[in-house]
């Protein structure tokens, strides 16, 4: 099974059913919209055939305050935005739950940003919007940190990112 950008003609998208109607109705309508308009980049796992979606998750970038962190986590942070990536979905097949898919994914997630912050330009963390209870404590499993006043984003430092994927 291999990671890899969503192929609008190749992968089937109106088959893949989460269990979550917003992240199916998003990879069936809106992904393609977003890819083109160059908003977000959508990595697809593979199933037995290649053109089956096992679970995907969306990779865009963002910036953030640092007056939205608990002021322990940012003290050493400059006053402009901080830069990030905003892993926007992650959704696993309902055929395929309960497998370790989505940690999965998020390791592939986890690596891509850190390649990309060694090669290309500076990321401090990955961004989430958890959304829901389940999810939420999926990601803090992972070491995510909620941000101050909203319940449902939470971020992972870079530097803790470089630790899971050395």
């Amino acid at each position: 099974m291999n990671v890899l950008l969503l192929k609008p003609d190749f992968h089937d998208r109106h088959s893949f059913v989460c269990g979550e109607g917003e992240l199916d109705n998003y990879l069936k309508k809106y992904a393609l919209q977003d890819v083109k308009r160059n908003l977000t980049k959508v990595f697809v796992l593979e199933g037995k055939r290649s053109e089956e979606i096992v679970g995907y998750y969306t990779l865009s970038p963002l910036s953030f305050s640092k007056n939205e962190m608990k002021p322990e986590l940012s003290q050493k942070l400059p006053r402009y935005p901080i830069p990030a990536i905003l892993l926007g979905r992650l959704a696993v097949s309902i055929d395929y739950q309960k497998q370790g898919i989505g940690a999965l994914l998020l390791m592939d997630a986890f690596l891509r940003v850190y390649q990309v912050s060694e090669e290309s330009f500076g990321i401090y963390a990955i961004v989430v919007d958890a959304k829901n209870d389940n999810a939420s404590s999926f990601y803090k499993h992972f070491g995510f940190t909620n941000f101050l006043d909203k319940k449902d984003r939470l971020f992972l430092p870079l530097e803790n990112i470089k630790a899971l994927v050395s």
